[in-house]
């Protein structure tokens, strides 16, 4: 059967050899490392993630847990069992040769892994489209995209997540576009190690949901009539590539770790985030409004590029001397972003970080909306409109990020509420953190010496009781406790709703 996606197939429009656009590619490169990476390390880091994934980080890399410690993370000297542990590795390694994982190292890899999204995002579109300008402007897209561009100067796990998942994603279009296309892939046992290899390092970021873009596979191949090939790129020996090093990490977690752990790390973590929502309950129709606003400002030119990818999808014309995708080019599109939507909208759990991963393909079909899908002769003035729109976009948002982001420190860096911990904190006296499981990292992150989590009253009583050390809590808690326990605020911190007290009782 012929695919379109093979090279050959259809001529390539003029002006999409490997040279052109490499000086735009280079401006968008550049571009992309300022705004990923310019005043990194400028703010806290803010909660509720980026403080608890950087006390991971700073306690792996402080090597206190010794060997066993670089499998079974610990999160206040405590096994953690909520993720796996490649993103820690990444940042305890790069903050190793300065003694201490600060803000801007535990950010980097995600500023690495968004650089990364960008450039293999232009290797994809190039696939897709048989083109490198309209790649480009996808990939422009991509790095100006609200939440991708926030996430990408945070310590996130869903921008490395992307990165691997983009890797399996090109390698599989690159193996399609073989000689003898996916069917013929045994022949090329690299690329499908390379594919795999990139899953396997995915579901170490964040779990199984790193084999997504398998189901993408399949269900594209079946659309094409094609299931068949599926199994060409799948071989036995591949899938140690893929599940083993998940596989051997938890096998070897549960080991170290003490009773009960498998079914926190397994069970409550995978299958009851999804089905019973553990954690970020949200209703089925919550990516209909987030989605929109996480892929701000190129969301509003979206509905008319998935009209077009939709029409696509369905005609046979032909698209040669465009810049159009081929039908199988836009079926695979549609399916990347239709298959990882309806999963996650079934999940109960829900954030808009889960569909960061497709991003790149949002990028790619909203550049349908506008000139630059058309010929290839209308290319050279159509390319520079929406280029000088993402330069702007990207300009206000380094400003944002670098400029404004900094004047809400008040209210978001925990840094000084774990100061004021500290320095009551001393002689070995706990501090007792009271209902605030998302400030325990961050109070470890940044001096707290010892902390005890207190999740009820009678916890509460008995910290008192035995280790008389101060209490943060939240104000509502203290009004309503505070009386009860005898005790008395000696630090408040932030304001309205978010009002937190640290408190003690007396000697």
């Amino acid at each position: 059967m012929k695919n379109p996606l093979r090279k050959g197939d259809r001529p390539e429009p003029p002006g999409s050899g490997p040279r052109s656009g490499r000086g735009t590619l280079a401006a968008l490169l550049l571009g992309t490392a300022l705004l990923f990476g310019v005043g990194l390390g400028r703010t806290d880091l803010w909660a509720p993630d980026e403080p608890r994934y950087g006390a991971i980080s700073e306690e792996l890399r402080s090597f206190r847990h010794g060997l066993g410690g670089l499998i079974l993370l610990h999160l206040n000297d405590r096994p953690y069992t909520q993720k796996p542990p490649l993103y820690f590795w990444l940042a305890a390694g790069l903050g190793a040769p300065f003694g201490r994982v600060h803000e801007a190292i535990a950010r980097l890899p995600s500023a690495v892994a968004g650089f990364a999204s960008v450039l293999l995002t232009v290797w994809i579109g190039e696939l897709l489209f048989r083109c490198r300008r309209p790649a480009i402007l996808a990939a422009g897209m991509l790095a100006t995209s609200f939440r991708f561009a926030f996430s990408a100067r945070r310590v996130q796990l869903d921008v490395l997540l992307t990165a691997f998942e983009l890797g399996a994603i090109g390698l599989f279009l690159h193996l399609d576009a073989r000689p003898g296309g996916l069917e013929q892939a045994r022949r090329f046992p690299a690329a499908i190690a390379g594919l795999h290899a990139c899953l396997g390092a995915a579901a170490l970021v964040k779990g199984p949901v790193g084999w997504l873009p398998l189901l993408v596979f399949a269900v594209f191949l079946a659309w094409e009539g094609r299931l068949g090939a599926f199994r060409a790129i799948a071989p036995a020996w591949a899938w140690l590539l893929s599940v083993g090093p998940v596989a051997l990490w938890i096998t070897s977690a549960i080991s170290l770790a003490p009773s009960g752990f498998a079914n926190m790390a397994v069970l409550d973590n995978l299958f009851g985030r999804f089905f019973s929502g553990t954690a970020h309950v949200r209703p089925f129709y919550y990516y209909v409004f987030q989605l929109p606003l996480d892929f701000l400002p190129w969301s509003l030119f979206l509905p008319l590029g998935l009209w077009v990818l939709w029409r696509r999808t369905r005609s046979e014309a032909s698209t040669a001397g465009t810049t159009q995708p081929s039908r199988t080019a836009a079926r695979f599109l549609f399916t990347w972003i239709f298959v990882p939507f309806v999963f996650f909208s079934l999940s109960a759990g829900k954030r808009g970080l889960y569909l960061l991963p497709i991003f790149p393909a949002l990028a790619m079909t909203t550049i349908l909306a506008g000139p630059v899908s058309g010929t290839a002769a209308a290319m050279g003035a159509a390319f520079r409109r929406p280029g000088l729109t993402i330069l702007a976009v990207g300009m206000l948002e380094l400003a944002l990020f670098v400029f404004v982001l900094p004047r809400f420190h008040i209210e978001k860096s925990p840094r000084p509420i774990a100061l004021a911990a500290a320095s009551l904190s001393r002689e070995g006296r706990p501090l007792g953190v009271y209902r605030l499981r998302s400030l325990e990292g961050a109070m470890t992150y940044y001096g707290v010496p010892s902390l005890i989590s207190l999740t009820d009253e009678s916890q509460l009583r008995a910290h008192l009781l035995e280790n008389g050390g101060p209490v943060l809590m939240r104000d509502r808690d203290f009004r309503t406790l505070g009386s009860r326990f005898d005790l008395h605020a000696r630090q408040t911190f932030r304001s309205a709703r978010r009002r937190l007290v640290l408190a003690e009782a007396p000697p």
